[in-house]
Formats: C-alpha cells, structure tokens, sequence
C-alpha cells in the first residue's frame, strides 16, 4: 500500500509547475505568472505584488483576491501625491530656524 501512494506523491511533484528563480507564486485569472508576467505586473501596480490568487479585468484594471469582491485598480499605488512638508516633519514655525 506505501508504494502507490508514493509513486502518486512523485506523479504529483513531477507534475507541479517549476517554482521560478525567485520562488514567487502569484497566479492572475487562472494562469501562474513566469518571472517577466511577473515584473510587468509589479511595474503596472507600482508595488511588489504579494504571492496569491488574483483575478484582474484586463479592461477596467480592476482586481481582487480569487473568489472575493473588487479590491481596487491596479496601478492605484501609481498615483500617490508626494508628502507635504509638514509631513514629512520640515516645515518650521516662524523663528525656529533662529533658536
């Protein structure tokens, strides 16, 4: 009985796609990105998109998590304004530079 199940063990590692160089495993409507589908999506998201399973409308840019609601654009991250001054803490009240 031990050897079926593992030659079914070997059938099913040998039949698993091949983890690309960098070990991500992010899959868009169905189909696991390679290492290039990859990179563009992350340029287009403006983000290191996290391993999962996603679906995008390729016409709106719309996605979300496999099975789940909208989540957003891609590229939404795109398009941040830079911080302010007072933001970003440099912004000083009226005679501090000369304390």
């Amino acid at each position: 009985m031990r050897l079926p199940l593992a030659l079914i063990l070997v059938g099913l590692i040998a039949a698993a796609p091949p983890v690309d160089a960098r070990g991500r495993y992010v899959v868009v409507n169905g189909q696991r990105l390679d290492t290039a589908a990859m990179a563009r999506l992350d340029r287009a998201a403006c983000l290191r998109v996290p391993d999962g399973r996603y679906w995008i409308d390729m016409r709106s840019g719309i996605w979300g998590y496999e099975g789940g609601a909208p989540q957003g654009r891609v590229g939404d991250n795109c398009r941040q304004r830079p911080k302010s001054l007072s933001e970003r803490g440099l912004l000083y009240s009226p005679g501090e530079l000369l304390r």
